[in-house]
């Protein structure tokens, strides 16, 4: 992706506008899960439905931090269900995620920058669906996150290995904006998953 040119001034005014848009994003995140507290467990009624759209395999999904949706009861779902669900291990700077197969009360050590992750032992899986955090999506499937670029980075690493993944964002559905600033390097969401059910995307 390297030989992607883009303007300086066009890059300052994307990062401005996606800078002006998280403040924005995280306070209606912020209010959704004030006001609906049981969006976690309505998610996980949607795991039959995840695996006839999307199949059977690895589930990867996240350990959810500030007001984000839990995908914890989804993900002890489909592990109930007889998938292999996992968790990323935070990379090195500039590097895409790996995951580490891992449950519901499964063990967990320290990871860089605050996180938690899966400890060292079982090997790496490679994920057939990403369950996604995000601050904001919009219906054309481009998501909001946290300018980090892990997903982003890893998606495209994942197809250039040839391996395709599903990604599939997690939101309350308050969460929805009319467009989100996109960037050269961003990669669209296949489907968002709400407490209102599963939304496919006009990509």
């Amino acid at each position: 992706m390297s030989d992607i040119s883009v303007p300086p001034q066009h890059i300052e005014g994307l990062a401005s506008a996606k800078a002006q848009m998280r403040k924005k994003a995280a306070k209606i995140r912020k209010q959704e899960a004030d006001h609906h507290p049981d969006a976690a467990e309505k998610l996980a009624e949607y795991c039959q439905l995840l695996l006839d759209r999307f199949g059977r395999g690895v589930y990867a999904a996240y350990l959810p931090i500030r007001s984000e949706i839990s995908p914890l009861p989804l993900i002890a779902a489909l592990h109930n269900a007889g998938q292999t669900t996992a968790m990323p291990v935070t990379p090195a700077e500039g590097c895409p995620l790996s995951f580490r197969p891992w449950a519901v009360g499964d063990a967990l050590e320290d990871g860089p920058y605050g996180t938690r992750q899966p400890p060292v032992g079982d090997p790496p899986v490679l994920p057939n669906v990403i369950l996604a955090p995000l601050l904001a999506f919009d219906i054309a499937g481009w998501r909001l996150g946290y300018c980090g670029g892990f997903y982003d980075r890893t998606i495209a690493d994942f197809a250039a290995r040839g391996h395709k993944a599903s990604v599939i964002g997690l939101a309350y559905d308050g969460q929805k904006l009319d467009s989100v600033p996109v960037g050269p390097y961003d990669m669209p969401l296949d489907a968002v998953l709400c407490p209102s059910g599963l939304h496919r995307l006009q990509l």
